[in-house]
């Protein structure tokens, strides 16, 4: 059997064991994403986890074929809501590469949270200070950000939300 048939296999292979389930899956997922702390927030540590949205069929997908994640972050090192001062709340939020759209995922605080579902095929998984848990658009500062591994060969390091200028 050549290289690439082998290869070829083997991920089929790891993709039909992998585990489904939803919001209460802890077997692991597709992807994991390190969130990394930005000056606002210098002591917190975390990280996210895509699982499989539920789904029958194992692998859950849009009518138009991506992919559906679950999204479980797990932060520690977040100021407590007394101690934040005018941005009591953590918000996460997925948002597209362009940083045109912010779709909110939901309110976090320190530990495990599922918070909402990403059908987003490329993105960065945000997350915000902000003044209340259920904000419609996003306003705070930037506390924590992670890249989705389809978007890790593009930077964004030089965009002024993530100096600090925001």
């Amino acid at each position: 059997m050549s290289a690439v048939r082998l290869a070829a296999a083997a991920l089929a292979l790891a993709l039909l064991q992998a585990p489904s389930g939803g919001a209460g899956n802890t077997g692991g997922g597709p992807f994991d994403i390190p969130l990394f702390a930005t000056k606002t927030a210098p002591a917190a540590q975390g990280h996210a986890r895509l699982v499989y949205a539920a789904s029958p069929f194992g692998v859950a997908v849009t009518a138009d074929g991506r992919a559906r994640y679950d999204v479980q972050i797990t932060v520690s090192g977040l100021s407590a809501p007394a101690e934040a001062g005018a941005h009591p709340a953590y918000v996460a939020w997925a948002v597209t590469p362009d940083l045109g759209e912010w779709h909110r995922l939901g309110a976090i605080a320190n530990g495990r949270t599922t918070v909402g579902e990403i059908a987003y095929n490329k993105f960065l998984l945000v997350i915000t200070a902000e003044r209340s848990a259920e904000p419609a658009t996003h306003a705070g500062p930037v506390v924590m950000r992670g890249y989705a591994p389809s978007i890790w060969l593009q930077t964004f390091l030089t965009h002024p939300l993530f100096r600090g200028v925001y």
